[in-house]
């Protein structure tokens, strides 16, 4: 129960830090320019290359895994500075430290509320595909199921981040972006996997969010593409996605009490660096 109230304290917290500059219109506006503008960058290079946009089953791989990664992309890149913010801007790590609640379920519920604010640029971006048209054959059930094990991967991805700040400088934005291009590099988002050299498809295998896009394109165009992916079942990439979010949720774990238990000892939860 104490654990659900820190989430769900910390998720409001994460919503007023982010939309207290302006009214909530503006803020959602504001939210969905940004991923929108860059699918229909993608969307124009995609036409520029091939002359075409509509009845391409590649741009329908490539449209949805782009707005399902937008997601992804702006969870990493946000989170990147949760804990310098709490440390540096806001200076208040050392006080939530010493609170009742655990700083891990803390951080959860701030990764928990970034993924529910990425999940609006996505579903527009859905709606903007009608447009082109892009086939959908939706799987709400399926969608649904894949929607949940997405959170609960990004927020492991996104408490290995953090755990990793907890010991740096403000680098924050710059290791968010990386965490995210190695997601977009080994999970099949514009380009599929069988696509990799085949050392870096075996590697792709071990990341959860390769079985996360296949599902995803799976509940939402009915279909799987990608020469690897479409080799396994449904059933298959739900177990395989169950099992790596599993191992990436106990990684985290392991990582944050080893970066916890050195940030303690080197004095850095209190580290102010000001450049």
């Amino acid at each position: 129960m104490q654990a659900l109230k820190t989430i769900r304290t910390a998720m409001w917290l994460d919503y007023q830090i982010m939309a207290n500059w302006t009214r909530p219109i503006i803020f959602f506006t504001y939210n969905i320019a940004k991923p929108v503008g860059s699918s229909l960058l993608l969307i124009a290079m995609y036409y520029v290359v091939t002359g075409r946009v509509v009845g391409s089953a590649a741009l329908s791989f490539l449209f949805v895994g782009n707005a399902f990664y937008m997601i992804l992309a702006q969870v990493m890149m946000s989170l990147g500075w949760v804990v310098h913010d709490d440390r540096e801007h806001y200076q208040t790590l050392k006080y939530i430290y010493i609170s009742p609640s655990s700083y891990y379920v803390y951080l959860m519920g701030r990764a928990a509320m970034r993924f529910l604010m990425a999940l609006f640029p996505a579903f527009f971006l859905l709606l903007l595909g009608l447009l082109i048209p892009i086939p959908y054959d939706f799987n709400y059930p399926l969608l649904a199921f894949t929607l949940l094990f997405g959170w609960l991967f990004m927020v492991a991805s996104g408490m290995l981040l953090n755990s990793v700040n907890l010991l740096t400088a403000r680098h924050g934005g710059a290791i968010g972006e990386a965490f995210a291009g190695v997601f977009y590099l080994f999970s099949g988002v514009v380009f599929p996997v069988s696509m990799l050299p085949a050392p870096l498809q075996v590697v792709a295998m071990y990341f959860p969010s390769t079985y996360w896009f296949s599902l995803v394109r799976r509940s939402v165009l009915g279909v799987e593409v990608d020469g690897i992916m479409k080799n396994y079942t449904i059933n298959q990439c739900v177990l395989l996605l169950a099992i790596t979010t599993g191992m990436f949720i106990a990684m985290s774990i392991a990582l944050y009490l080893t970066m916890d238990h050195l940030a303690r000892k080197r004095g850095t939860v209190e580290m102010i660096t000001t450049y």
